[in-house]
This record gives C-alpha cells, sequence and structure tokens, in this order.
C-alpha cells in the first residue's frame, strides 16, 4: 500500500465527474500511437524508496524483454492527496498518463465517469489472465458495477509486525492476537523514561476499517446510503487506541511521512509493533534491525477482518494501439514470474495462483514464513462498498481519527461528527 492513506478528494474531482471527465482528443496520451518504433506508455506511481528502485528495476527489465512497447514510469509522490491532484489536472489538460496506478477505493469514482476503461474484453482474450488466473480475495474491488477496470498490482493486507527480542524479555509468548491483548501488552512493553514504545499504529482508516468490521459493526448502511461507523461496536478500536496513547505506551507519527517514519522507529527498536502493510516487509528488512522481528495477523475483537488494499493498475488511454500496449505490460508485470519477484522484494501479494503454487515460492514461503501470513489472511478479506463517494468517507474518517490521536478530542462525538460529514458526501450535498 503506498505510504500515506489519507484520501482526499477535492471538489475538483466532483467537477470532473459530473464533465464525464473528457479528454480532448489528438493531445497528450491519447494522440494516435506512432507506427515507427515502439509504442510509447507513460505509467504514474506512487512508490518511493525501496518500493520505488525495485518497480524501476522492472520496468527496466520489461523494456529491454522486447521492442514493441516503451514504459516510461514516473514516481508522482506516495501522498495520495497530491497525487490525486495530479491525475486531475493532468485529466482537465487532455493528457493523463496512459496507465495509472490507482488505489483501490478510488476506482469507482473514475470508473462511474468513464475516464477509465474496462479490462474485461482483454482479460477474456489473454490466455494467462482471466479473472479465474487471479488470487480471489485481490480481485476484491477491481471491479464497479459488474466491470473490472482494475488489474491487481501492488495489492496488500493490514499485518502487525513485532519485535521477537523485546516480547521475550518482557515475558510474552508470542504476538497479540485481540486488541486487548495489544493493549496489555503494549503496557508491559513500554519504556517511557527511554522513549520506547509498546505499539506504533500508523493512524489512517485503513485499519479503522478492519477494527470496525471485527467488532461486528459497519461503515455504512446495507443500502451504501448512510455511515454507521460512529456506534458504540465502531469506536472500540479508537478506544483502544487512545487510552494507549494517554497511558503513554503509543507513539504516533504524523504528516506525509508518518508511514515510513513508523516503519524506521520500528527497524531502530524504538517500539516494539506496529501496525502496517504486507508491502513494509522489503522496507523492514532494507532497514536491516538488529533483532529478530516477526509478522503477524491483524488484530481482532470477535472476529478476523482483512480489508484488501495497495492499488490497480487502470488505462486511461483512449487510444487502442496505446490500450494494447498497456495491456502488454499489466499482463506481464502480473505475470507469475514476475509478480513472484515483486512479491519476493516488496512484501506485496502475489497475485496470481500460479505464482503461490510456483516450487520458487512454495520453497520461499518455507525459508521465509512472513511472506506467506498477508496470503493466509485473504480468507479473511473484505471487500470496500463499491460507492463513487466512498474515498469521501474514508477522508471524512481519517478527519475523525486526527481529531482524536492527534488532538486528543474524546472518541464518540468525533467520530459522530465524521458520520455526519460522510452523510452529506453520501446524499452528495457535501462539500
Amino acid at each position: 500500500m503506498p505510504k500515506s492513506l489519507k484520501v482526499v478528494f477535492l471538489v475538483a474531482l466532483l467537477a470532473v465527474v459530473v464533465a464525464g471527465c473528457s479528454i480532448k482528443p489528438g493531445t497528450g496520451s491519447n494522440q494516435s500511437a506512432s507506427t515507427n518504433g515502439p509504442v510509447k506508455i507513460t505509467f504514474w506511481h506512487g512508490m518511493s524508496g525501496q518500493l520505488k528502485n525495485v518497480l524501476d528495476q522492472q520496468v527496466k527489465e520489461f523494456n529491454n524483454s522486447q521492442n514493441e512497447v516503451r514504459v516510461v514510469a514516473t514516481a508522482q509522490g506516495s501522498d495520495y492527496a497530491t497525487n490525486q491532484q495530479k491525475i486531475l489536472a493532468s485529466i482537465a489538460a487532455g493528457n493523463p498518463p496512459d496507465i495509472w496506478q490507482i488505489e483501490i477505493h478510488a476506482l469507482p469514482k473514475f470508473a462511474s465517469s468513464g475516464a477509465v476503461i474496462p479490462l474485461d474484453s482483454y482479460m477474456q482474450k489473454s490466455k494467462d489472465h482471466k479473472k479465474s488466473d487471479f488470487v480471489q480475495g485481490i480481485l476484491k474491488n477491481t471491479q464497479y458495477q459488474g466491470k473490472t477496470y482494475g488489474a491487481p498490482f501492488n495489492r496488500s493486507v493490514p499485518m502487525l509486525y513485532y519485535n521477537v527480542d523485546m516480547f521475550k524479555k518482557a515475558g510474552i509468548s508470542g504476538p497479540p492476537k485481540t486488541w486487548q491483548e495489544v493493549a496489555a501488552d503494549a503496557k508491559k512493553l513500554a519504556k517511557p523514561k527511554q522513549k520506547v514504545y509498546g505499539y506504533e499504529p500508523v493512524n489512517v482508516w485503513w485499519f479503522f476499517e478492519s477494527m470496525v468490521w471485527s467488532n461486528g459493526g459497519e461503515i455504512l448502511s446495507p443500502n451504501n446510503k448512510k455511515a454507521t461507523f460512529d456506534t458504540r461496536k465502531a469506536q472500540a478500536g479508537m478506544d483502544v487506541w487512545s487510552k494507549l496513547k494517554q497511558d503513554g505506551a503509543l507513539n504516533l507519527n504524523s504528516g506525509t511521512e508518518a508511514w515510513s517514519q513508523t516503519i524506521s522507529d520500528f527497524s531502530a527498536g524504538w517500539t516494539a509493533m506496529f501496525t502496517g502493510s504486507a508491502g513494509d516487509m522489503g522496507q523492514i528488512e532494507a532497514g536491516k534491525p538488529k533483532f529478530q522481528w516477526k509478522a503477524a495477523y491483524i488484530p481482532k475483537f470477535d472476529k478476523y477482518a482483512v480489508p484488501t488494499g495497495g492499488a490497480n493498475a487502470v488505462i486511461f488511454s483512449k487510444d487502442k494501439a496505446k490500450q494494447k500496449a498497456a495491456w502488454k505490460f499489466i499482463s506481464w508485470f502480473t505475470s507469475k514470474n514476475q509478480t513472484i519477484t515483486w512479491s519476493q522484494k516488496t512484501g506485496y501479494l502475489p497475485v496470481m495462483k500460479s505464482a503461490i503454487d510456483d516450487p520458487k515460492m512454495v520453497k520461499y514461503f518455507k525459508e521465509n514464513p512472513n511472506h506467506k501470513l498477508p496470503i493466509e489472511q485473504l480468507k479473511y478479506a473484505r471487500t470496500a462498498p463499491e460507492v463513487p463517494a466512498y474515498p469521501q468517507v474514508l477522508d471524512d474518517i481519517q478527519s475523525g481519527m486526527d481529531q482524536i490521536m492527534y488532538n486528543g478530542k474524546p472518541v464518540g462525538p468525533s467520530l459522530k461528527t465524521a458520520a455526519q460529514k460522510a452523510n452529506k458526501d453520501l446524499s452528495g450535498s457535501g462539500s
């Protein structure tokens, strides 16, 4: 998952949707592909640091593997607020990228507006990339109203990471399985005088989704027209987090680099455990921690609830030749060998069944059990509502979480205010 998950959908996005995301013909990415030389494809993504290095290497390998398509990959920053502004500006200018790495919750908004093309026909014609070939839990949030608009790209699930050495010293035999255990263990592990904390969450709505669903709550009503995340069941997770912060057992980073800083804090031994993404494994390893660490399932209340996350690859180009070229790259990147490479080097999920069953991956999982846990968690995967306004709802949730965790506001009233904002966004009356 890209490292800043605070999705800010601007008023400009609504204007783009109303306008049908029309793209000026004969400009930018929609200009007809040249018949001379390889078809040039622009690819915008949000990878940074170690993840960007891995992706750049794979793009280079693709370009060197054939002469028909040349992919130009450009990092647009891992902050989704900035990323959204750039893509909207490119659409307004009639010059969007051919491929965009889109956060999964944003897909319904762009699919409903006609900005991105359906991929079903390409999958149906492909020998190796039919829907049945993808890991089923990974296909969640790639579709809108029965059509497939996104190909799983960097897909992830939330994970708990813990410092085995610190746990042993504290007399704790294994990772916490419930949020109640997280709270108890964090207090035992914290050493406030040494500025060592028991638990360090990344304060984003992704984990809020999991906690709400795990406790029997829901983000939206069954008809997706009303926010329901302000109930007692829904607020239980934030009750745990806010209490731990009050007790001095929880540390929290802020800003666009909060996620990366949380990983760094863990690798440096400043926190005993943190909740992050499966895609953090490569970055933890790159930090060369001087202790044994392990991954574990995201904690639960009554039951495990795993919101899939990360991004899909979507195609913006209206030019048929460029669409075909874009699909060639996407299908190459998600092929068995490439998804194995991507998964092993980053921790992101391998998206093809054939990759999981491949002897190389079976051996790798045996030697690196941390990397198998994300796949195991997919049996508890939940799909976020296919609602165009859902990213705005998530932004409202994020605002409520920020009030609670950064400003010390009470949980109940903060989530109630957030739900009121969400209801306006769902009804179309929000600003």
